[in-house]
């Protein structure tokens, strides 16, 4: 009888020892979000670009056109679309915004932003 409540006592204390068991960190550090549009010439593009905090890089291509300003104007307003999607997919994740910068460079006209995220 000593033994069985020893073997269950410790069997228990095993088991609750469980609860405390370290439990597989997640991704810490800096996360950035790219959005990029280059308008030269008769070429254009556009893309979104996420480098997560172990350096990988994931690439998604928006539809960008040339032409007109209007044509111009709404690739980027789809590509900023992209951006706010992505941004709203990671903030559910727990990240958030803690830095964001604008870029120009003109000619070509290259438009940048890059959104650096921190998890809270």
């Amino acid at each position: 009888m000593k033994k069985a409540f020893l073997s269950a006592a410790l069997a228990l204390a095993v088991a609750g020892s469980w609860a405390f068991y370290p439990k597989a960190a997640e991704p810490t550090g800096y996360m950035m979000v790219i959005g990029s549009a280059t308008f030269a010439g008769f070429t254009s593009k556009a893309e979104v670009t996420v480098v997560d905090p172990t350096g990988k890089v994931t690439v998604a291509d928006v539809d960008a056109r040339n032409g007109s300003a209007k044509k111009v104007t709404e690739s980027l307003a789809v590509l900023h679309q992209a951006e706010l999607k992505q941004l709203n997919a990671l903030k559910q994740q727990g990240w958030s915004i803690v830095q964001t910068t604008a870029q120009t460079i003109s000619p070509p006209a290259m438009l940048t932003t890059t959104y650096v995220l921190e998890r809270k």
